[in-house]
C-alpha cells in the first residue's frame, strides 16, 4: 500500500489528521466549503486508541491530503 500511497500522492502535503468520524466530517465540510480538494486517508488500528477517546469506534485516523499548492487554503479553511 505504501507504492500505491508515493504513486498517487506525490504532489500532495499531509493537511490535516484527525480521529474519529464526528471530527472527519467537520474538517472535510470545512474544507469542503472553501473548495479545497482533499483526499483522505482512513487509517483503523484498534489497539492504539488516542487517550482521549473511550471506544475502539473512534479509533479511526484519517488524514487530509491536498495539493502543495493549497496548502495555505487548506489550514485557513481549517482553523476558522
Amino acid at each position: 500500500m505504501g507504492l500505491i500511497r508515493w504513486l498517487f500522492f506525490e504532489k500532495k502535503h499531509l493537511a490535516y489528521t484527525v480521529f474519529g468520524d464526528d471530527m472527519y466530517y467537520k474538517a472535510a465540510g470545512k474544507l469542503t466549503a472553501h473548495g479545497v480538494a482533499y483526499d483522505a486517508v482512513l487509517k483503523v488500528n484498534a489497539n492504539a486508541t488516542p487517550p482521549v477517546f473511550n471506544n475502539a469506534a473512534n479509533s479511526a485516523q484519517y488524514d487530509f491530503y491536498v495539493a502543495k499548492e493549497q496548502k495555505h487554503r487548506a489550514q485557513q479553511a481549517l482553523h476558522s
